[in-house]
C-alpha cells in the first residue's frame, strides 16, 4: 500500500504494480499506512480540511468507505500501530499536544487506555511478537523501549531517529538517522548495539515529511528517493 503524492490519496497494488485500488478520496490526506496482521484491512492516520485534528481510520484492502475508529475522541491521533493479533491499536499525538502520550484503543470495546509513564513520547511501534512498544520524545534524540511485562520504559539508543520499524523477529528496529552522516540505523534489543546498515549521504531522500523509512518483508529497508 502507498500514499500518492502531493494529492494524499491511499493506494493498494501488487507488489510490481499491476490491479492498483484507489483506497480513499480527498478531502483526506493520508499518512504512515500499515497492513493489518491478517491483511485484511489498512490502517493510517488522515488529515482533513479546515481545523479537523489528525484522526485514525482503517479501510478494507479490497476498498469501500474508510471507518474513523475514535470519531469522539478529542486527541489528535497520529502514528497508529496494531497490536501483533490485531485486537489493539497504540498511537500517539502531535508535537503542539500538551497532553501527548502513547494511547491504547481496544478494537472491539473502542476503550482507550494511556501506557505508564509514557507522556511526552510520539510515534509508537509495536513489536510483532507483541511484547514491546518504541516511542521517541518529540525532539527524537533518543528510542524508548516499553516492556509489556515490566511494565516500564528503558532508553535503548541516544541516537537521533525517525520512522522506527521492527523486523519480522523482533530483535531489531530500525530507525532513520539524519544527523551528520544520514543513515538508516538498527538497535538490537537483546543488548541495545546500534549498527549502521546503510549510508544515505549521497541519497535524496523524500516524502510528505522529507524522509519516511519502512520495511520490506524480508527486512530490506524501503526508502523514497527524488528522482527530479
Amino acid at each position: 500500500t502507498y500514499v500518492s503524492f502531493p494529492e494524499g490519496t491511499l493506494w493498494r497494488s501488487k507488489a510490481d504494480g499491476s490491479q492498483r485500488i484507489q483506497l480513499t478520496y480527498p478531502p483526506l490526506s493520508v499518512r504512515l499506512p500499515s497492513w493489518s496482521p491478517e491483511g485484511q484491512q489498512i490502517l493510517f492516520y488522515a488529515f482533513s480540511t479546515g481545523p479537523e485534528r489528525p484522526k485514525m481510520y482503517t479501510v478494507s484492502a479490497e476498498g469501500g468507505t474508510p471507518r474513523e475508529m475514535v470519531p469522539e475522541n478529542s486527541h489528535e491521533e497520529w502514528d497508529p500501530t496494531w497490536s501483533s493479533d490485531g485486537s489493539k491499536i497504540a498511537f500517539g499525538s502531535g508535537p503542539d499536544d500538551p497532553a501527548s502520550a502513547v494511547r491504547i484503543l481496544d478494537v472491539k470495546t473502542n476503550q482507550i487506555s494511556t501506557l505508564p509513564d509514557s507522556k511526552g513520547l510520539f510515534s509508537p511501534r509495536w513489536s510483532p511478537d507483541g511484547r514491546y512498544i518504541v516511542a521517541m520524545p518529540f525532539e527524537s534524540r533518543s528510542l524508548m523501549l516499553f516492556d509489556f511485562s515490566t511494565q516500564k520504559w528503558d532508553e535503548i539508543a541516544k541516537i537521533t531517529c525517525g520512522f522506527p520499524n521492527w523486523s519480522k523477529n523482533s530483535d531489531y528496529v530500525y530507525v532513520l538517522n539524519e544527523e551528520n552522516d544520514p543513515a538508516v540505523m538498527r538497535v538490537r534489543i537483546r543488548d541495545h548495539k546500534v549498527e549502521r546498515v546503510a549510508n544515505l549521504k549521497n541519497f535524496r531522500q523524500a516524502g510528505f515529511y522529507n524522509v519516511w523509512l519502512s520495511l520490506a518483508p524480508d527486512d530490506s529497508p524501503l526508502l523514497l528517493r527524488d528522482t527530479g
